[in-house]
């Protein structure tokens, strides 16, 4: 009998047990059971400069900051991509994602959906094909002439604006996306559509016939939504990071480093260079793949190094005597063991051996992607060079280690009261300043090429003939 008693009353104490851990688990909150679970899901528009869907060196700005979140909670992130910023409340709404990032946005009613902290305001541009005679204001747009995706973000935009300008009218595309709007007034099939700031600085590169008409009237912040809920500390804990990180200079240097190398646009280079990639490239793809492989590099970032060094002419030679596709000098190729440095594949695979070379010279504190770039500045001047530039930098209270910080210093090199006080002396600093921004944009338009090229063939085919007037008000 006593047996008996013993067992039940185990049994009750589990019980007890099991009902008081129950009760306990009902009292955490969602920011607990997320890093209870350890993950972070996050509805994230894939679009360039937000995220690139790519393996690459750099992963978009907004991706980089909600990364920085998830760290800082101490979770993993789980990227779910989406194409609007419908989908995305979509799935905050039934529960599938926890954060959703959409870029720049207004805030509209919606009291399922709450607007985290502001940050980094955005302008909108009307744009149009540039052989076009283009509006200089809303009020010159005739009706039916802009096109937005259903359901996007420019959608939002132009809805946001209809209670200031009641005569603004626009169409939408049934099941499209902002790329294919874009790619459709780059061939001239669409005459006017919406594009925030910093998607146009990417995209201008992999669609330059586009051209800006005229900014709109407001500027628009990038928010993190999440669902409203009696349990707001998911909401209270995102607010807390942003503000605190909207004061560090870690905040502007992640942006400058997604947007300072793209300050230059030149038509004329971009038009070549997009028709090379498609009729010279392949030539050399296989040689490019492999050194990436050997060598672990993006062959997107070595293809780019060799354009802007050789225009992919295998026989090209500059006025100092280097040669080829990666144009190596006698004392490199033999270093590397290149015997014909007209030889693609020898060209290739020694210039690629000879960047290993200085990426694995370099401190080990020197992280991705700054590691990369301070590599190109390397290539382009010298490693000798390079470190008189990271000591100046870290005298004068920069981070030596981040390439927006060494690169403000690397010009002082041409300077005598600067250049005399380091160990290799004078060199012409701005130089290699120059060569990193150029390879940048090369390796940014072939990324956004290769990219399109992909999602292109997942893209729900274009219904021109359902376009419907739109012209909601909030």
């Amino acid at each position: 009998m006593s047996d008996i008693l013993t067992h039940t009353a185990c049994q009750l104490l589990l019980l007890c047990l099991f009902f008081s851990l129950s009760g306990c688990s009902d009292k955490l909150s969602q920011l607990d059971r997320i890093q209870s679970r350890g993950s972070l899901r996050v509805a994230l528009i894939a679009t360039p400069p937000l995220y690139f869907p790519d393996e690459s060196l750099i992963k978009g700005y907004d991706y980089e900051v909600i990364a920085a979140y998830a760290d800082a909670i101490g979770v993993e992130l789980e990227i779910i991509r989406a194409e609007t910023i419908s989908e995305i409340i979509a799935l905050l709404k039934q529960g599938k994602a926890h954060i959703g990032i959409t870029g720049s946005l207004p805030v509209y009613p919606d009291d399922n959906i709450l607007y985290g902290e502001a940050y980094n305001n955005d302008k909108w541009y009307v744009i149009g094909h540039r052989d076009n005679k283009l509006p200089k204001s809303i009020e010159e747009i005739t009706p039916s002439t802009v096109i937005v995706a259903n359901g996007s973000t420019p959608s939002l935009i132009l809805s946001s604006l209809k209670p200031d300008h009641p005569g603004l009218f626009w169409l939408e595309l049934p099941d499209g996306n902002n790329r294919q709007v874009l790619e459709q007034v780059n061939l001239g099939n669409f005459r006017l559509s919406v594009i925030s700031e910093d998607i146009y600085t990417y995209y201008r590169y992999l669609y330059p016939e586009i051209k800006i008409a005229f900014t709109l009237p407001k500027q628009y912040p990038s928010h993190w939504l999440t669902y409203n809920s009696d349990d707001i500390s998911i909401y209270n804990s995102m607010n807390n990071f942003i503000r605190q990180y909207k004061v560090d200079v870690k905040f502007k240097q992640r942006y400058n480093a997604y947007f300072s190398h793209l300050n230059v646009f030149n038509y004329i280079d971009i038009q070549y260079y997009l028709k090379r990639i498609a009729s010279t490239l392949p030539e050399f793809r296989t040689y490019f793949e492999k050194a990436a492989v050997d060598n672990d590099f993006d062959m997107r970032f070595l293809a780019a190094i060799s354009y802007q060094e050789s225009h992919w002419n295998a026989k090209a030679r500059s006025h100092t005597g280097v040669r080829g596709l990666m144009m190596l000098t006698k004392d490199t190729a033999k270093r590397v063991g290149v015997t014909n440095r007209l030889d693609p594949e020898q060209s290739i695979i020694g210039g690629t051996k000879y960047l290993g070379i200085l990426k694995n010279s370099l401190p080990e504190q020197i992280q991705e992607p700054d590691r990369s770039w301070m590599t190109l500045a390397a290539y382009n001047v010298g490693l000798g060079h390079l470190e008189d530039a990271r000591i100046i930098t870290q005298s004068q209270g920069d981070d030596p280690n981040r390439w927006v910080d060494v690169e403000k210093h690397l010009p002082k090199l041409s300077k005598k009261e600067w250049h005399k006080k380091t160990k290799h002396g004078y060199a012409r600093g701005h130089e290699p300043v120059a060569f990193v921004r150029r390879v940048r944009r090369y390796y940014d338009i072939l990324r956004l090429y290769q990219q399109e090229e992909i999602l292109e063939k997942m893209d729900k085919p274009l219904k021109l003939d359902n376009l419907k007037i739109i012209s909601p008000v909030f």
